[in-house]
């Protein structure tokens, strides 16, 4: 993932979670900061769930044994 891409995805989310701030802060009163902050959560661990390029391992031989 690129470091755009990565600076994108969370603008994003901050934008998505200020207004849902906007949207709830009628409906949920004090509890609008703490919904927002976890939409904002959840779209960060969706974002990089699906931005992710898989896992990076180590070979085998690559690892050094300790004494």
């Amino acid at each position: 993932m690129s470091k755009a891409a990565a600076a994108g995805a969370v603008v994003g989310m901050f934008v998505v979670g200020a207004g849902m701030m906007t949207l709830l802060g009628s409906v949920l009163g004090t509890y609008a900061e703490a919904a927002s902050l976890a939409l904002v959560g959840v779209g960060l661990f969706a974002g990089s769930s699906m931005l992710g390029t898989g896992k990076e391992t180590v070979p085998a031989a690559g690892i050094p044994k300790e004494a």
